[in-house]
């Protein structure tokens, strides 16, 4: 059933090495998650809320312009490599949330932030086959592939083009 790779993407991981546990362990948990036709993968659904209990650990997060050390920080990297992931492999999105500022792992606005109980990201699979999401990190890069049977000839390209700027203050 998962015989291509409709859609992949990889980013680099910085930041404290919090961070990197907090993307490993998400991405930990939706590895292999499978979507029947027509069914939806939301992110938070499937990583859950961000607790210690859970073994999220604290790491710089954006919350209203500013950084604080918040138990799950850096998690929204799992969200943006799937984001991407799931355009390149021409899949539905359903809801998606751009950050308040320019994330340096994923092209401009290539991402989906993500807050638990407030922004979700999720997509459908619309084609007629079985899905999986499958994510690692290996050293400081997540990698994520959505395996699936290609069922047409259509190719996805993704592009961004910056028409305009506002002046940090």
């Amino acid at each position: 059933l998962y015989q291509d790779t409709l859609g992949t993407c990889s980013t680099n991981i910085s930041g404290t090495e919090n961070r990197v546990k907090n993307i490993a362990l998400a991405a930990q948990i939706f590895n292999g998650t499978v979507l029947l036709p027509g069914e939806e993968f939301s992110y938070n659904g499937v990583v859950g809320s961000r607790q210690a209990s859970r073994g999220f650990l604290p790491a710089p997060a954006y919350v209203s312009g500013q950084t604080v050390q918040e138990i799950g920080g850096g998690v929204c990297q799992g969200s943006s490599t799937i984001y991407l992931a799931a355009l390149r492999a021409n899949l539905e999105i359903v809801e998606r949330y751009p950050h308040g500022y320019i994330t340096r792992y994923v092209p401009d606005g290539m991402d989906a932030t993500v807050y638990y109980g407030v922004k979700d990201f999720r997509f459908r699979n619309d084609t007629p086959f079985p899905i999986k999401v499958v994510g690692s990190v290996s050293g400081r890069t997540l990698t994520v592939n959505i395996l699936g049977t290609k069922h047409n000839n259509i190719t996805v390209e993704m592009t961004n083009q910056t028409v305009g700027s506002t002046g940090y203050n």
